[in-house]
């Protein structure tokens, strides 16, 4: 079965990668990968600072987009 990640899911029957869940259990220095079947989220880093990064592939590249907690609450 596929998984999505709580950003895209398409609806609450299916699995899914709970993005807000996953950033607050992290630690500093600490990421999460996971593989979201509905869009290009692939993991969760939080830095030294404390700040969430949510890491997209992007044209075949990977990119660390800066998030707030607040932003990956299931809708």
């Amino acid at each position: 079965m596929a998984e999505f990640c709580s950003q895209c899911s398409p609806q609450q029957s299916v699995d899914v990668i709970n993005l807000y869940e996953i950033a607050i259990k992290l630690k500093e220095g600490q990421s999460e990968s996971f593989y979201c079947s509905g869009c290009n989220n692939r993991t969760l880093f939080k830095d030294e600072s404390g700040n969430i990064y949510l890491g997209k592939i992007i044209d075949g590249v990977g990119h660390l987009q800066p998030v707030k907690l607040d932003d990956l609450k299931p809708q």
